[in-house]
């Protein structure tokens, strides 16, 4: 009877999904980004590692099309018209898709793609919490004199954000190497000037997240020793809209409209206006993140290790 279990079981081996690696390493490439070969059904894709999102594969069409990916039946396909969107408006189709990164087990994942550039620099994107590895670490440079370890609890579980308070307001913050400012929604740039620890200036820039987008956000100074979770504010922002831009800086220009989303209602309006729109969020970019030579995403105890020399 053992002899059989045993039979048995080394027949089912090879097809047993492989263990998860305990230690996947990434070195970040001459942008600042981290990059992994990906299988995605019929096509090896070159795929961007993102820091600040959840699970799951974001495709530009041509790529998906190779892969041979098929929207899912009835509810696969979707018209969405938002400012962070390249043109305003695209077509999204979505399904669940088997992937397999270089060097780690396949998994199964949701899977999207747009009929608009989403990744000028690759053939997607790809959550760095999709990567079945006990732990990732993005290597960003040689070790910095002085630098310290920083631990950062996650959310929960399979999740990338950090949840942290200011200024009576629960903010959702992510780390993001593509961004290279410090950005943030209107709701959560109210909180910190609230806790006194950033001042807003009059002075316009862009935060360009895809291909094609270019948002209008309003710089904000930090005060001596402003952080958050222990990262510094550095070079950060907040954002606004096309309509307020154009009053702070008449040269300001971007693909904003005055109905564009929730994320830019003004800062400066009463308490009861601060607490509409969408709940409020802190993306961390390489002003800070630069300031590291190793970023881990360390699934296994749910958190987030930064090597850094502030």
């Amino acid at each position: 009877m053992r002899a059989a279990l045993l039979a048995v079981l080394l027949a089912a081996a090879p097809a047993m999904a492989a263990k998860p690696p305990p230690l996947l390493t990434l070195t970040v490439a001459a942008n600042g980004n981290p990059y992994l070969p990906v299988r995605v059904k019929k096509a090896d894709l070159n795929i961007r590692i993102a820091l600040s999102f959840d699970t799951a594969l974001i495709l530009n069409e041509p790529p998906a099309a190779r892969a041979g990916l098929k929207p899912f039946p009835f509810f696969g396909k979707r018209t969405f018209r938002n400012a962070m969107i390249p043109g305003g408006e695209a077509t999204f189709r979505f399904n669940l898709a088997t992937i397999q990164p270089r060097g780690l087990p396949e998994r199964k994942l949701p899977a999207v793609w747009v009929n608009r550039p989403i990744a000028s620099d690759a053939d997607g994107i790809l959550t760095i919490g999709a990567l079945k590895a006990d732990r990732v670490d993005v290597i960003l440079r040689d070790p910095l004199p002085g630098a310290r370890t920083l631990i950062l609890k996650k959310k929960g579980t399979g999740e990338t954000g950090i949840k942290t308070r200011i200024g009576g307001e629960d903010i959702d913050v992510s780390l993001e190497l593509n961004s290279p400012a410090t950005v943030m929604n209107a709701r959560a740039g109210a909180a910190l000037i609230n806790a006194g620890l950033v001042r807003r200036v009059n002075s316009i820039d862009y935060w360009r997240p895809f291909p094609g987008v270019a948002l209008p956000w309003q710089k904000l100074a930090p005060r001596p020793g402003a952080n958050i979770l222990g990262l510094p504010l550095i070079e950060a922002g907040v954002r606004v809209s096309e309509a307020e831009a154009r009053a702070i800086d008449a040269a300001a220009k971007g693909t904003s409209t005055e109905t564009d989303d929730e994320d830019t209602i003004t800062v400066s309006a009463d308490r009861k206006r601060q607490r509409r729109g969408r709940d409020p969020w802190i993306l961390i970019g390489r002003d800070v993140l630069d300031r590291c030579s190793r970023i881990s995403f360390d699934r296994q105890n749910e958190r987030w290790l930064l090597t850094c020399a502030f």
